[in-house]
This record gives structure tokens, C-alpha cells and sequence, in this order.
């Protein structure tokens, strides 16, 4: 469970993370008109804003089942083929290595690792769209040791179009928390009939 603030658009709103093994995880940004949640139950997510919920396309889908996988370190050798290391770019002044995961039919996964620490400070994944092959990349910084294990207390996502900061401030871990918290969301009130 993580409590901390999400900056986006010059706004610094409150957020929550609940996350449970293996692949469940819901974030709350809490805004002024209402909570916006991001939910995936292990099989499905769902998007909600206030008064409009959608069940997550087959791209949202993916991408949210990686982001809640627990084990992805040790299942990434199942989701594809092919692994190719080369040189990376410099992120945040550090050297990286870029390791590219290839499968046949799936957009390559793109994870860039610090070659002084070894920690992954950057993940690029990619969704097929119909307006084309659209990037997702999420940098992980300020690692912590969080008992016994380095653990990113600030991630940024950046997507076309979107663009924001999650700030930890306070983290538990094995925390129960109850499957129902990883429900869908309820569907918006429908609106009264007009009156004529």
C-alpha cells in the first residue's frame, strides 16, 4: 500500500496504490471533482472518472496486467522470445544498458537499466492502436531500501498526450487487503429522464 502525490499539469493531487501478489492493483488520484481510479482485478480493468466508468480495451488491458504483475522480473522469460542488449542512452546522467524484448505478433519491450546499479530506470512498452503504435514510457527513480529490497519511490509515465509524477510518501508492505477493493468500479448514476 503507498501514499503519496501525483504532479501533472502544474496540480499536486493525492494518490493511493494498492497492489497484490500476483496481479492485482488499483491507484486513486483523489480530485477535487471526484476520485479517478485504475483498477485490474488479475483478469480485467477498468477506468473511472467521476460519472464514467469503461472496462479497459484489449491494449489497456495488457499494459495494466504488466503494471500489476508482481513477478514481471521473473515472468518477462515467458512473455517473449527473444531478448537483445545493446548500449543505452544516458537517463538522468547515468549510463544505461537497453534490453529489448522481441515476440512475434507483440510491440518489442523496451527496459533500460543503470550499469552502475543494475536497477531499471526506464520501460517502454507499446500498444497497437488504430492510429498507429502508440509509446509508453515510465521512469523510475529515487530507489529506496524498503525491507531488504530497492524499491522506486517516484515513477513518471509518459504517454501521447499524458503526463504525470507519482511521489511515494509513505509505503507498507504485506498488508492484507481485501479482493473486493479490486472490484469494478460501480457505473455512474443514470441521469433523470428530460422533461419534455
Amino acid at each position: 500500500v503507498a501514499k503519496g502525490s501525483a504532479t501533472f499539469a502544474g496540480q499536486h493531487i493525492p494518490v493511493d496504490v494498492y497492489a497484490k501478489a500476483p496481479d492485482k492493483r488499483l491507484s486513486v488520484m483523489h480530485q477535487k471533482d471526484g476520485d479517478s481510479l485504475t483498477i485490474f482485478d488479475g483478469r480485467q480493468g477498468w477506468l473511472s472518472v467521476p460519472n464514467r466508468v469503461h472496462a479497459m480495451s484489449a491494449a489497456e488491458n495488457a499494459a495494466a496486467h504488466m503494471d500489476a504483475d508482481f513477478y514481471l522480473p521473473v515472468h518477462l522469460k515467458s512473455l517473449y522470445e527473444k531478448f537483445r542488449v545493446e548500449p543505452g542512452e544516458k537517463i538522468d546522467g547515468h549510463d544505461t544498458y537497453l534490453v529489448v524484448g522481441h515476440k512475434e505478433g507483440v510491440p518489442p519491450l523496451r527496459l533500460y537499466f543503470d550499469t552502475q546499479s543494475g536497477l531499471l530506470v526506464r520501460l517502454v512498452r507499446y500498444a497497437e492502436t488504430p492510429l498507429g503504435r502508440n509509446p509508453t514510457q515510465i521512469d523510475y527513480a529515487d530507489y529506496r531500501d524498503h525491507s531488504g529490497i530497492k524499491i522506486p519511490f517516484r515513477w513518471t509515465l509518459a504517454r501521447p498526450g499524458n503526463h504525470f509524477t507519482i511521489q511515494v510518501e509513505q509505503l507498507q508492505q504485506n498488508v492484507p487487503i481485501d479482493d473486493a477493493k479490486f472490484a469494478p468500479p460501480p457505473a455512474p448514476p443514470t441521469p433523470p429522464p428530460a422533461k419534455p
